[in-house]
């Protein structure tokens, strides 16, 4: 059975996919968080002597990086960006280099793309806007030079909702994406602010493109077989092919979840865009994926299993500013 190492395993994704693939695959995980499951170790990429020493001892064939600095907000200091995605993806690729470690599957983003009315192929021009993005392009660029390393470059779109079996979602104290703030504000009655209204879109917000968590797992896993089978590199969109707009989703929550919730829309953050959706023919083709869980009636419902879960242990969240 091969080992999967997964970097940021204690992240939302990160500990997502450790659960999803530990049936089908012998797999560890490191996060410089402290993790409770035994086969996750304590390690920040930054150190790269302790880094050195996990993976001369495990000896992974492939490494899922999916560990950074992901809050899209230029408030943040740019070293923090620097040092978390770019110094660290150098560093796991010079030990991976020394210890003959050949394949990286790597979780980047569709911010790098410019803003498009048309749907986001992987040869559409890229021209990141925010911290976050430019770093995490730096990060494929680092990755592309590797000579020795193929690798699976995973473009995401926006990844929301949670698993079901068992119930796992984004855990992180404050929450800074909108599926998980709104269905969170709803079922505690807060007010929900929306950046923006006023975007070149049909009803003034932005639109993204939301893929289920659950089809994150699964296309990583596709991924996996994809770089033991083919030994080839690739980029990918990993999406929805579908846009929803903020207020689209605060109209299903106003139907199903809360019809009281209360709005209010205040000024655009810087490094936004205002659309944001994929198209899937490549990864289609390629790795034979496509999404079958990232409906908008099943992303909610899984997110709200979640936050009654939460509700349920007394776990109360944080918001980001506005959020």
């Amino acid at each position: 059975m091969d080992k999967i190492l997964i970097t940021g395993a204690e992240g939302y994704i990160g500990k997502c996919l450790f659960y999803f693939l530990k049936k089908k695959f012998n797999v560890i995980g490191i996060d410089k968080k402290k993790s409770l499951e035994k086969k996750i170790f304590y390690c920040n990429i930054l150190n790269q002597k302790k880094l050195a020493l996990i993976l001369e001892r495990e000896r992974p064939k492939i490494i899922v990086h999916l560990a950074a600095q992901s809050l899209v907000d230029d408030t943040i200091n740019i070293k923090k960006y620097y040092d978390n995605n770019v110094l660290a993806t150098n560093t796991l690729l010079k030990v991976m280099k020394n210890q003959n470690i050949k394949k990286i599957i790597f979780s980047s983003t569709a911010t790098v793309y410019n803003q498009s009315s048309r749907l986001l192929t992987e040869k559409s021009k890229v021209k990141p806007l925010s911290s976050y993005a430019k770093t995490k392009l730096v990060c494929e660029n680092n990755i592309k030079k590797q000579k020795k390393i193929k690798s699976i470059i995973l473009r995401f779109f926006n990844v929301c909702s949670a698993l079901n079996k068992p119930i796992i979602g984004a855990s992180n104290n404050p929450i800074t994406h909108f599926i998980p703030t709104v269905v969170y504000k709803a079922i505690y009655n807060k007010k929900i602010y929306i950046y923006g209204n006023d975007y070149s879109t049909p009803d003034g917000t932005c639109i993204r493109d939301y893929i289920h968590i659950l089809d994150i797992c699964d296309v990583i896993e596709k991924s996996i077989k994809h770089l033991n089978e083919n030994n080839k590199s690739r980029i990918f969109n990993i999406g929805n092919n579908r846009g929803l707009s903020n207020k689209e989703i605060i109209n299903y929550i106003k139907k199903y979840i809360n019809p009281k919730i209360n709005i209010s829309y205040v000024h655009r953050r810087n490094g936004d865009a205002s659309k944001l959706v994929c198209s899937l023919i490549k990864v289609k083709s390629l790795l034979k994926w496509k999404p079958k869980h990232s409906n908008l009636k099943k992303i909610l419902n899984d997110e709200l299993n979640w936050v009654k879960k939460l509700k349920r242990i007394g776990l109360k969240r944080r918001f980001k500013n506005y959020l």
